[in-house]
């Protein structure tokens, strides 16, 4: 059977693009998206794409636990719910002050790490034997030496970095490069907790994507700027690629069957990598587990017992 491939952020950039090869490919997609008149844009641009593909659209607002609730249940009660990939694209980069979720916690941690570990531990019976999780991370996580100068993590207690407080553009790029780290930490305790069941979890690193909107927080000369300088910037920047090369890659990722038995790695396009020294801390990546987990029971008022 051919299992369908949720993707979140579908809507546009990096995940529309992967969307298309996928659906190429014949794999049957669920795009996760928060706007509904973007997601139908979304599914029309992938049927020109590809006529014959199967493309269902699943209202998923990743800020909101309750939103990420509601999607699970939604995928639970599909008349078919097996799912052969969850591909966590989503994220977003705040550049103006201190935003919150809805539940309250700080929004890029929200968004970026807590919205899909909700969404992932959620759906854990709906993946068996050889389904896979693609988690999008970031070589920013990594530090200036390998993001070309954008500022490095600054880890903290996981319940801290969930806490909104005051802060500024640079505040914001850090609290981005966190939770890229915190992607890292996701990835490699899934693939421990998972492994035995045969589901494969990795991390990747799309690399700097000029052509997407990750700099729309940003004002408006440096978005403009960014645009018209990306065919320049792909050229010769060694962490720049173009959208549909970076596509193919997680494509790849995603359902490649070379891959069938890799899990708990980190790639850089297409190549696997070490991750940052510091993304190997077991303790951190169980405490970053178990707090999210609290924090997602805690926001949506579940009982110790219960996950959805």
């Amino acid at each position: 059977m051919n299992l369908p491939v949720l993707i979140t952020g579908a809507s546009s950039g990096l995940g529309l693009e992967t969307a298309k090869v996928l659906a190429a490919q014949g794999v049957p997609l669920i795009l996760g998206c928060h706007n509904v008149e973007r997601a139908e844009a979304a599914r029309q641009q992938i049927l020109e794409h590809a006529p014959a593909a199967e493309v269902e659209l699943l209202d998923l607002e990743l800020a909101s636990l309750d939103s990420v609730g509601a999607a699970v249940k939604e995928l639970h009660n599909r008349t078919q719910p097996r799912l052969g990939a969850i591909v966590c694209n989503a994220g977003l980069q705040i550049v103006d002050g201190v935003r919150t979720s809805e539940d309250g916690y700080e929004l890029t941690f929200a968004v970026n790490h807590l919205g899909h570990f909700a969404l992932v531990t959620g759906c854990e019976d709906l993946l068996e034997s050889g389904a896979r999780v693609v988690v999008v991370s970031s070589d920013v996580h990594q530090g200036p030496r390998k993001s070309m100068g954008f500022p490095a993590p600054q880890w903290r207690a996981p319940r801290e970095l969930a806490t909104p407080g005051e802060g500024s553009g640079r505040d914001g790029r850090i609290a981005y490069a966190n939770s890229k780290l915190a992607n890292v930490y996701f990835t490699y305790e899934l693939a421990n907790r998972w492994g035995d069941r045969g589901i494969t979890v990795n991390a990747f690193d799309p690399g700097l994507m000029p052509e997407t909107g990750l700099s729309r927080g940003y004002p408006a000369p440096a978005r403009i700027g960014f645009r018209f300088l990306a065919p320049v910037l792909i050229r010769i920047m060694p962490i720049a690629r173009t959208v549909a090369k970076s596509a193919a890659d997680l494509a790849w990722l995603a359902t490649g069957p070379e891959l069938a038995g890799t899990t708990g790695k980190y790639f850089t396009g297409a190549a696997e990598v070490p991750s940052a020294p510091e993304s190997y801390d077991p303790e951190r990546a169980a405490e970053l587990w178990q707090v999210s987990d609290e924090l997602v029971r805690t926001a949506r008022q579940i009982p110790p017992a219960e996950r959805r």
